[in-house]
């Protein structure tokens, strides 16, 4: 079966780009054909704004001596280029995909071109509304696919959060638009309920892991011996944190009793992805407040401490040890043989959803 891979515009999120990878390569393994709809961020000032935009940035920098940029947009353009560097240096190397997308227009002319038999849209936080603001959230819910034939398949899409934030006249829209696909699953356990609520129950959605779960350890320690990788963790704690604090601060130097830290924040401007999975697998310990670096300690059978993040949304994390069995007070005494158990169940289950559903029959 061709397939059209849809989830979030590419951006320099380790997490995000590996379960893009890790869905890929699990597509490609049951043996179909997997391109990457490559959306893109942009950075573009609408025409109308022009004169209101320019004159305030123009009075607040040269009056008020602000330290703005009156051609912001350019700016952020050139910046996140920067940024993701090494994630465009990943996707030219694994991710089969389109030419760049930067609206629907585009986004529609691509997949009737491209003669796509499934749409999958997934994973990570495709329907969350805030992270959706690239083609609007009704397409991450397919509304830009119109021909029949064509299925429409959400795999482990996220809220990213364990409230609804849509408004009722999008809850309407978007029920309609979540009748339409032929099969559904999410990452959080949440979400189940909410769907209920709401009357989406047909199709009927599961509970699926995570797609970077679906694929080894010795899948990603592959991936590493691929790239030009340095140990920087070997008896060290590595830590990963989003939103650095004080608090946060004051509590990474209360676990670093020997003064052994190893830093990484989100800047993949210049550590690669692949540098970020071997700072894990090397390390004695993660404390993070990520969702995929939580992930990642777990498969590679990590001790780590997780620093609730509710900006971000905790409850993403929860689900995720709550499907694991993993007591999230005492995370650092995993039973890992137990847990590993457990992923591979999991992975079965998440697996013979993908399998059921676009192969019609369920794995061996």
């Amino acid at each position: 079966m061709r397939i059209g891979l849809l989830n979030l515009p590419l951006d320099n999120n380790y997490g995000g780009n590996l379960q893009r990878y890790a869905l890929i390569k699990i597509l490609q393994s049951m043996g179909h054909e997997v391109e990457h709809i490559f959306l893109v961020r942009t950075f573009k000032l609408a025409w109308y704004k022009y004169p209101y935009s320019y004159t305030k940035r123009f009075v607040l920098k040269y009056v008020f001596r602000k330290n703005i940029s009156i051609y912001y947009e350019k700016m952020a353009k050139e910046q996140s280029r920067i940024l993701e560097r090494y994630a465009r240096s990943f996707h030219e190397r694994y991710i089969p995909s389109t030419i760049e997308i930067y609206d629907v227009k585009q986004l529609k002319s691509i997949c009737q071109d491209r003669g796509y038999q499934c749409i999958v849209v997934g994973s990570d936080q495709v329907w969350r509304k805030s992270m959706t603001k690239s083609i609007g959230l009704c397409n991450f819910f397919l509304e830009f696919v119109n021909d029949e034939n064509i299925k429409k398949v959400a795999y482990s899409v996220s809220l990213g959060s364990d409230m609804c934030d849509y408004k009722k006249g999008e809850l309407d829209a978007l029920g309609e638009m979540y009748k339409q696909f032929n099969a559904v699953s999410v990452r959080e356990y949440s979400s189940l309920a909410l769907f209920e609520q709401q009357g989406w129950i047909r199709p009927e959605a599961k509970w699926t892991l995570d797609p970077t779960m679906l694929l080894s350890k010795t899948d990603y320690e592959k991936l590493i011996s691929q790239s030009d990788t340095m140990d920087l963790t070997t008896g060290k704690i590595f830590y990963y944190i989003l939103d650095l604090s004080e608090n946060l601060l004051k509590r990474i130097e209360d676990e670093d009793e020997n003064h052994c830290v190893v830093v990484s924040l989100n800047d993949s401007a210049h550590v690669s992805i692949e540098q970020w999975l071997n700072n894990i697998l090397k390390s004695d310990k993660v404390i993070t407040d990520s969702f995929h670096g939580v992930v990642f300690s777990i498969i590679f059978n990590k001790p780590f401490v997780f620093v609730g993040n509710e900006r971000r949304g905790n409850a993403r994390i929860c689900s995720l040890l709550k499907m694991l069995n993993i007591d999230m007070v005492k995370s650092s005494g995993i039973n890992w043989i137990e847990t590993n158990n457990q992923i591979s169940r999991l992975k079965k289950q998440s697996m013979d959803f993908l399998y059921e559903t676009l192969n019609g029959t369920r794995l061996l």
